[in-house]
């Protein structure tokens, strides 16, 4: 008996030992001076991605400092409009790469080597990598301060831990931070997917602090699949927040399970997949299903079976059992039984009715033309096969007809390419014209040219499309000067605002464009020179159509 204990310690050992170097509870430290609150939980369910961080709160305020985790050493700067806006990021001696995002700016000197560069290549928009030798840090020195650049929507550090060499992204809740979570995740609804095509959102009962039932049992006739609406909380703030894990069991045999450990970013839009994207565009709620798209290739998925409940079986019992859970292992579970009378062999509801040559293969390329429209779908585009449908009306508000592909709500993981062959385009009007997405009334260019008498756009949303003509220049309004900073507004009714370009008596200056608000400004550095100066701007949209102011100011 002591033999077999000894033997069994020293399996244990070692698999214990991989979990902490692989997820050490000790090495990194806070990025932030007080009481870590989380905003958004890694893997939590964003508009097209899962979000690959945590988003530490930093008192709704910008400016308060930022720490390095751990010793390591500047790799990459990036600076964007949009994004992560501000972001560094940290190689640590481990393997490990941590990313501090959405800074107001960095410390003197990694602000000064980025705007270095930033002069150099003439644009405040900068991606540029470090050596190990150029600027090092140390754990607990302040790298930046917290800001609201980029996309972020309020003050807050993104903070995320990174694979340096796979660039694999990891849950930072996995490492030991102090981050107070004792609350049971929330299970909402579930979602049953009958096998005629309809879907019956069913909500729960909470019926002990971490256990639902059903409000009511569903009356369900043969093969069924399941998708759950499920929340977590934490202590310190009111957040609703995305789950660590999913299992779902049937007849106590797994039968699906998802984890949100770590995933590459490449997957991220998979997103699109795992929650049913036509369900919440139709609703507004993100159910997460618990099972599989023929297309859907994330990682995250640690076990899916690949028929329906039911499908193969002749027991028309299920006792199905729903287990969330949190990255601290709160547990929330909803229990339920089902009897599915009439257990029939399931038929896809679809392929009855719809020409087959009219069926979009998933895994296929797909392409479509008649005389003024054609489209060219990548394989692997869509998650699950479609019908394709197509459309052509002529409305009198478009200066071209309108075309409807498919619908918006059914997801691409890939961008596909439309092209269109106007009608009557004057030469002079070729480089104003590009493809818009019309959305309630609105109108959304996407990335497009004109090319061999038509013009080609990229998208990766489907929906109502036409030929729109943007002659109409940016719009710069000026805002006023202080002492130390001139300000300015730019905005473009249309095709929207592709680059500016800011002077001052003849010389490139380093504007910052915030997109959220519509602002531009330059801050300067240097003392008063008492000398009336200068200052041109010119904003350029993606028609070619450039807008151009000069300011003269006393400075």
């Amino acid at each position: 008996m002591k033999s077999n204990l000894i033997f069994s310690i020293l399996i244990i050992l070692p698999l214990i030992a991989y979990g902490q170097n692989q997820y050490p509870q000790d090495f990194f430290t806070s990025p932030i001076d007080f009481k870590m609150a989380i905003a958004g939980t890694f893997g939590e369910l964003r508009n097209n991605h899962f979000h690959s961080g945590i988003d530490i709160k930093t008192k709704q305020k910008t400016n308060i400092p930022i720490y390095a985790a751990q010793d390591g050493y500047i790799s990459r700067v990036k600076v964007s409009t949009h994004g992560f806006g501000k972001a560094l990021y940290i190689n640590h001696p481990n393997g490990f790469t941590t990313v501090y995002a959405h800074l107001e700016k960095f410390n003197d000197n990694i602000e000064q080597e980025t705007e270095k560069r930033q002069y150099e290549k003439e644009s405040f928009e900068i991606d540029f990598s470090l050596n190990d030798s150029q600027i090092k840090v140390q754990k607990g020195e302040v790298i930046g301060f917290s800001g609201n650049t980029g996309s972020s929507t309020a003050p807050h550090l993104h903070f995320e831990i990174r694979n340096t060499k796979t660039q694999q992204i990891i849950n930072p809740m996995l490492f030991g931070f102090p981050i107070l979570d004792r609350t049971y995740p929330i299970i909402n609804s579930v979602l049953i997917y009958h096998q005629n095509g309809r879907k019956e959102l069913i909500p729960t009962k909470k019926i002990r602090e971490n256990q639902y039932k059903l409000v009511y049992q569903p009356n369900i006739s043969g093969p069924f699949n399941i998708g759950v609406n499920t929340y977590d909380l934490l202590d310190a703030a009111p957040n609703k927040n995305g789950v660590y894990s999913i299992e779902l069991y049937n007849n106590d045999s797994l039968y699906f399970s998802n984890e949100m450990t770590k995933f590459d970013f490449a997957e991220t839009r998979y997103i699109n997949s795992h929650i049913d994207y036509e369900y919440y565009k139709n609703t507004g709620v993100k159910v997460q299903k618990c099972f599989l798209d023929i297309n859907n290739e994330l990682s995250t998925n640690q076990k899916s079976t690949k028929h329906s409940i039911g499908e193969l079986s002749i027991n028309n019992t299920h006792r199905v059992k729903l287990v969330v859970k949190d990255s601290y292992k709160n547990t929330t579970t909803l229990d339920f039984e089902i009897n599915a009378i009439n257990n029939q062999k399931y038929t896809p509801k679809n392929n009855q009715s719809i020409i087959p040559e009219l069926i979009i293969n998933a895994k296929q390329v797909f392409e479509f033309k008649d005389d003024n429209f054609e489209i060219y779908i990548p394989n692997n585009s869509l998650y699950k096969n479609y019908p394709f449908g197509y459309k052509k009306n002529i409305d009198s508000m478009m200066v071209e007809p309108i075309y409807k592909i498919l619908d918006d709500s059914i997801p691409s993981h890939k961008s596909f390419v439309l092209s269109i062959k106007p009608n009557h385009l004057p030469v002079e009007l070729r480089k104003k014209a590009l493809i818009g997405r019309i959305v309630d009334d609105e109108v959304f260019c996407i990335k497009s040219q004109w090319q061999e008498n038509k013009i080609i756009g990229k998208s990766n949303k489907f929906g109502v499309f036409t030929i729109v003509i943007d002659t109409i220049k940016p719009n710069i309004k000026y805002d006023g000067i202080n002492e130390n900073i001139i300000r300015f507004e730019i905005s473009d009714e249309l095709s929207g605002i592709k680059e500016y370009r800011g002077e001052i008596d003849g010389k490139w200056v380093l504007m910052e464009y915030d997109f959220k608000t519509e602002s531009l400004h330059y801050n300067f550095k240097t003392d008063p020179k008492e000398t009336t100066q200068t200052l041109t701007l010119s904003v350029s949209d993606y028609a070619e159509n450039t807008e151009i102011i000069n300011i003269e100011f006393f400075r």
